[in-house]
């Protein structure tokens, strides 16, 4: 090849795509065979053995592209010439004369000899013409796209074509190496600049570097495209494609869901690092695998990896990991709203439990509500004392502060023991001050003291409204009438949701990791199971609610990524859609919330939230139910018998924003002392970790 025509190749994408066919040994390595029919959905390939010898094979699924131009004269090729057409291969294909090449072949076998059994010579006992005529075959293919160079010389790759010849000159080349990474790698210039504003939007100052996913890789059987021979082609994804969109990751389990949300993971926070600007991250982990070092990661975790930038918590106490229950003593408010959440399906239609759980214990403005305060303060108390009833812990050294007028005080007092704890006065308003046993027993003596003459406030109203009425009748299991009601007992079964030694509101605490641009890992596999759904909602409608108020008075939220294993349990398809997972992952996206879902029955999660799903990694199913599902999304219709019959870890089919078409991949392994040796090269903290 003389020096022109090689500066013309390397100097143009376009061929650059084909690579450098000039010599003989790159055709026989790249070339597959001839269109000889070509429409707008799909291209038939005339091939034959040699060729697909000569190329290491043409797997299903893998890809072919089609041109009729020469790469070594590409200035001579006419205007409608200068494209390339990319190809997926999906099957074989009749070609006229294949009938009489079948009834060739079976005549052929049917004169063999004894000794002929075995395999013979290349041409296996048929003269060379014959053996010619019979190695040629056809090959389906899908039309994915076209490249070309736009007007000002950038590679572009339409979704479609836009013209086709009946007398074709198309060649077909079987893309290898460097070709077939610009392939699967590219993106068009709108696209790649759309990027760049939404990651300047992020806060990045400029688009985080593409993460190396893993390799192509087109079938379970990878000897020949993935063997010695060939260069591993790697795959790259944009890590802004998350933020702000909706990932799902599907597969049975044990197939590589888990190691694909940690390298996502991974790739995000480190791409905040490195462009030192904050990106929350939240994973509900439901199997503990996140949080905990396992043998899978190299004993690591994503928990030591990024050391001080990710806080763990558990609903049970354990060393490292922070308390994700509510202490009820310290959160009344929160309390409550729980227990009637928690209590639905079994509390009944007993009017004073309702009552006592539907009340609300939010604090009202002293100042502009004195007397609506000192009501909540009286009923603040009993709540203590029905929590104590139903052996809630508590805190050690409680006690119980409530106002009281001298007028109920002195008509309780013959319901109590001579020797009951007198008031002690706050200013001029006289206060109670007495641990739990004590203020139970004066609570019981004010609802016996109030059904016999009831009780006056210091304003002549009735000191026991309501609310208040309701919640002392739970404290003594009886009602105004006294008949029995579960009562207390109604709570008891919640017990664990109760933290006695938790201090503070773990929901803010968690959003403030969160806003620190830290990484919170939610195990989930320890304590109660019917803690995940209850509190990891509660946690959800915080964030939802933060964002949403913040984009409300005009400013940026910041980014927040949300991962949720088992999916289907929380966005189901007959969930309504204006509950709050189903909110967060159809609307979340307006206020910088991404989610990441992952479950193995694509076909239970809200159809109108799989629509909006911009990323997809998937994996092994198993079911054709979940397979037709999938089937209607991008062009995944095309590896439903691979995703079918294909179990292997990690082997993973892939769509993600940026990129036009689904990728065949083989996902990276979460690897800790690579990740560990990315960030001490980029110069970032890193924490001691022992990933022998």
């Amino acid at each position: 090849m003389n020096d022109l025509v090689s500066k013309l190749i390397s100097d143009n994408e376009l061929t650059r795509i084909i690579g450098d066919c000039g010599t003989e040994e790159a055709i026989n390595k790249t070339f597959v065979g001839y269109v000889f029919r070509l429409s707008y959905q799909e291209c038939l390939v005339q091939t034959n053995d040699a060729f697909k010898g000569n190329t290491g094979g043409i797997p299903h699924n893998s890809f072919l592209i089609a041109t009729g131009f020469n790469p070594q004269s590409f200035h001579t090729a006419t205007d409608m010439d200068k494209e390339i057409i990319l190809l997926r291969v999906l099957e074989p294909v009749a070609l006229p004369q294949d009938a009489d090449m079948v009834k060739t072949r079976i005549e052929h076998h049917q004169r063999r000899l004894e000794a002929e059994r075995l395999p013979g010579d290349g041409h296996d006992g048929l003269d060379p013409i014959t053996a010619d005529e019979l190695q040629w075959g056809g090959i389906r293919c899908r039309v994915i796209g076209t490249f070309y160079l736009d007007k000002n010389g950038k590679l572009r790759l339409g979704s479609d074509i836009e013209n086709f010849m009946n007398n074709s000159r198309m060649r077909v080349y079987k893309p290898r190496g460097k070709s077939l990474e610009m392939i699967v790698n590219h993106i068009n210039p709108e696209v790649r600049e759309k990027a760049r504003e939404e990651a300047k939007k992020a806060g990045f100052a400029e688009p985080p570097k593409a993460i190396n996913i893993g390799t192509v890789r087109y079938t379970s059987t990878d000897r020949l495209h993935r063997g010695p021979a060939e260069e591993p082609v790697k795959v790259e994804i944009q890590p802004a494609d998350f933020l702000s969109r909706r990932t799902a990751v599907l597969g049975m389990t044990r197939t590589g869901k888990s190691n694909t949300v940690k390298t996502t993971v991974s790739a995000v926070a480190i791409a905040a690092l490195k462009s030192k600007i904050s990106i929350g991250q939240l994973i509900f982990d439901v199997n503990g695998e996140y949080a905990n070092a396992n043998n899978q990661d190299d004993d690591s975790s994503i928990a030591e990896v990024f050391g001080d930038h990710v806080r763990r918590y558990r609903a049970i106490e354990t060393p490292g990991f922070g308390d994700l229950r509510t202490n009820f003593y310290e959160q009344p408010d929160v309390a409550v709203e729980l227990l009637e959440r928690l209590s639905k399906e079994t509390r009944g239609n007993a009017q004073d439990i309702l009552t006592f759980l539907t009340s609300s214990l939010e604090e009202p403005d002293a100042a502009e509500d004195r007397s609506g305060h000192t009501r909540w303060q009286v009923r603040r108390a009993a709540f203590y004392c029905v929590l104590y009833a139903a052996q809630y812990t508590a805190p050690t050294g409680f006690r119980v502060k409530f106002p009281v007028s001298q007028d109920v005080v002195a008509a309780v007092a013959p319901k109590l023991d001579p020797d009951f704890p007198t008031t002690i006065k706050l200013g001029n308003i006289p206060y109670y001050n007495l641990d739990l046993s004590q203020a139970t027993q004066w609570f019981k003596a004010a609802r016996e003291a109030n059904l016999g003459s009831p009780l006056k406030s210091s304003s002549s109203k009735e000191w026991v409204d309501s609310p208040l009425s309701a919640t002392l009748n739970v404290l003594s299991c009886q009602n105004s009438g006294g008949t029995y009601i579960r009562g207390f007992k109604q709570i008891q079964e919640y017990r664990d949701y109760h933290s006695s030694t938790r201090s503070g509101d773990v929901v803010k605490e968690i959003l403030g990791h969160l806003y620190d641009g830290r990484i919170v890992i939610l195990d989930l596999s320890a304590g109660p199971v019917s803690i995940r759904r209850t509190l990891s909602l509660r946690i959800a409608e915080a964030i939802f609610k933060r964002q949403f108020d913040t984009l409300n008075s005009g400013a940026t939220p910041m980014n927040i990524v949300l991962y949720i294993e088992e999916a289907h349990n929380l966005i189901g398809k007959n969930d309504n859609l204006q509950d709050t997972w189903p909110r967060i992952a159809k609307e979340g996206a307006k206020a910088k919330i991404a989610f990441v879902y992952a479950t193995q029955e694509p076909s239970s999660v809200h159809p109108n939230i799989l629509a909006n799903t911009e990323n997809w990694f998937v994996s092994h199913l198993n079911n054709d139910d979940e397979l037709r599902t999938l089937s209607k999304f991008y062009d995944f219709g095309d590896f439903t018998a691979s995703l079918k019959s294909a179990q292997d870890v990690g082997f993973a089919r892939i769509k993600t924003l940026s990129a036009p078409f689904v990728i065949p991949t083989q996902i990276n392994r979460f690897t800790p002392s690579e990740i560990i040796q990315e960030m001490k090269s980029a110069g970032l903290s890193t924490p001691t970790v022992d990933t022998k």
